[in-house]
């Protein structure tokens, strides 16, 4: 049984991987990236299938793990670590004067704890706050990678800033009282 479903998967792939190759590399600009996220998604695809429980529809199943591996080649091609010399958008949560005037460790915490609290946003929020504020991608190139409208996008934004100015206004308030 096994076998029969791993040929199945390896054919039905087979037919995919033109159009597959294609829908990736409108998402990433080089052909070297596109194929690396490709063979990605024939692992998992691979390696993820249970006899038991076969996947209903494959293509479908299979584009869905590419989105996922889009989105994680770019969460992996510029790590989320933030320092106090990046300037990464956060002035929208902090006045960069006021992170200025502090030292190098107070700083760093500070850091930290932004970094934290873009962990804790729902995946929906953070993704998007981490594409287009730190990766610095448009939200046309995010809604391409996501499939959802541009509007969608930036109603997420908007809840991440808000919801990580209300998670670090204790901070801001220490800093502006500083």
């Amino acid at each position: 049984m096994e076998a029969i479903m791993t040929r199945q998967i390896s054919e039905s792939y087979q037919r995919e991987h033109p159009k597959l190759l294609d829908y990736i590399r409108s998402k990433v600009r080089r052909l070297e990236d596109a194929e690396d996220i490709a063979q990605d998604v024939f692992y998992q695809t691979l390696t993820s299938f249970n006899a038991m429980e076969p996947i209903e529809d494959l293509a479908a199943w299979i584009y869905t793990v590419a989105k996922n591996r889009i989105i994680d080649w770019y969460r992996k091609k510029k790590p989320l670590e933030l320092s106090p010399d990046d300037n990464l958008g956060i002035e929208n949560l902090f006045d960069s004067e006021d992170l200025e005037l502090l030292d190098a460790h107070t700083r760093e915490l500070v850091y930290e704890s932004i970094m934290e609290a873009i962990e804790e946003l729902p995946i929906e929020q953070r993704t998007v706050f981490i594409l287009q504020t730190i990766e610095g991608l448009t939200f046309r190139e995010i809604a391409n990678i996501e499939d959802v409208s541009i509007n969608t996008l930036i109603a997420r934004k908007r809840y991440a800033v808000a919801s990580l100015r209300k998670r670090l206004k204790s901070i801001k308030e220490l800093l502006e009282n500083q």
